[in-house]
């Protein structure tokens, strides 16, 4: 973003944070707390990167699978937080949601379990429950300096024969936590010695005021997936598109497998890797 003065009208332009909050709620007269987009204009690197392409005139099939795309995600990681990544291990999705879910089920099966810190963020259970996957909470503390886990309790639920997956949020959503390498190392620990996958969904990564630390600069085995997206970062949600870091090369081409074989989504929106390019040549 470059402009946090300047508030934009979106009423009007079928924005779901303004011109549905009765659909949503069954009430108007309410503030939009509850959706996690902003009244700002887009970064110009990112609408010019979009005027080029629509000035360019045809809107035909795309691809993700190209260093444009690869590199932009990898450069901002190395120069962002420090973090070397493959970029062959870089796939795309439609949104982070689609992702874990696809993710979850390749992982699990119905009926076992998925640990996620609580509170949390509504969509997770929502969608478990839809695959008919069982939320094994771990509830954090709340204590005088914040949220803090509680590590006996953890444990214990990822012991359970059942729990199959950690869904990680980091940084937490909602309570704002941004876990430390002491607590990501610790988890990291656990889920090792217990046989449990790791999926975190970083997508508030860019707002953390405290140092973010990546998953994969804890990792001690292969199997996790770190999922994210500009969305949140650059207010893109609605052009779609998000990535994973899925470490394992077999648990990637499954996941590709069913991305683009099972739900035949082998071709992004042509607008939806826009942004990226855009951050990439800004840099």
């Amino acid at each position: 973003m470059f402009d946090f003065s300047t508030p934009v009208n979106r009423y009007g332009t079928y924005c779901t944070q303004w011109d549905y909050v009765q659909d949503r709620f069954g009430e108007a007269d309410l503030l939009p707390f509850t959706i996690s987009d902003m009244d700002f204009e887009t970064a110009p690197c990112i609408l010019e990167a979009l005027q080029q392409r629509l000035t360019h005139g045809v809107l035909g099939y795309s691809r993700w699978n190209h260093d444009d795309f690869k590199h932009a995600i990898t450069g901002w990681f190395a120069n962002r937080y420090h973090t070397p990544l493959n970029p062959e291990t870089i796939v795309y999705g439609p949104s982070v949601i689609y992702m874990v879910a696809q993710l979850v089920n390749q992982w699990t099966a119905p009926g076992e379990g998925v640990l996620i810190h609580t509170p949390a963020y509504d969509a997770f259970g929502n969608m478990l429950a839809a695959n008919q996957r069982a939320l094994l909470a771990s509830p954090l503390l709340k204590t005088a300096d914040g949220y803090a886990i509680d590590w006996a309790q953890f444990e214990a639920q990822a012991a359970r024969p059942d729990c199959k997956v950690l869904l990680l949020c980091s940084p937490h959503n909602p309570t704002g936590r941004v876990w430390r390498e002491d607590e990501l190392t610790r988890m990291a620990h656990i889920c090792h010695q217990h046989n449990v996958k790791v999926i975190s969904d970083d997508i508030h990564m860019d707002m953390a005021f405290k140092t973010y630390i990546p998953w994969s600069q804890v990792a001690i085995d292969p199997h996790w997936a770190i999922v994210s997206s500009g969305s949140k970062s650059f207010n893109i949600p609605a052009l779609t598109g998000a990535y994973a870091i899925i470490a394992d090369d077999a648990d990637r081409a499954a996941y590709l497998t069913q991305l683009k074989a099972a739900h035949g989504l082998s071709s992004p929106s042509i607008l939806g890797d826009c942004p990226y390019r855009g951050l990439q040549q800004r840099r």
